[in-house]
């Protein structure tokens, strides 16, 4: 009965070792994934900028010439 009480905790010790082991391995591939995100939203965001920029120049350009 001893030794069954014995494979029994072994078996558990080794399960939740590697839970621990795959759960710290996802993650870090999840934050990963939220910085490769994050770096697209920057990108996104900049390039946004930029249109609206063009667009604000586009519109004063146009009034300039309206007016002569």
């Amino acid at each position: 009965m001893k030794r069954i009480y014995l494979y029994l905790f072994l078996f558990s010790l080794i399960i939740n070792i590697f839970l621990i082991v795959n759960d710290s391995k996802v993650l870090k591939a999840k934050e990963e994934h939220i910085e490769h995100l994050e770096e697209k939203l920057k990108k996104a965001e900049d390039s946004l900028q930029k249109i609206q920029t063009i667009q604000q120049i586009d519109q004063t350009t146009d009034t300039l010439f309206e007016r002569i």
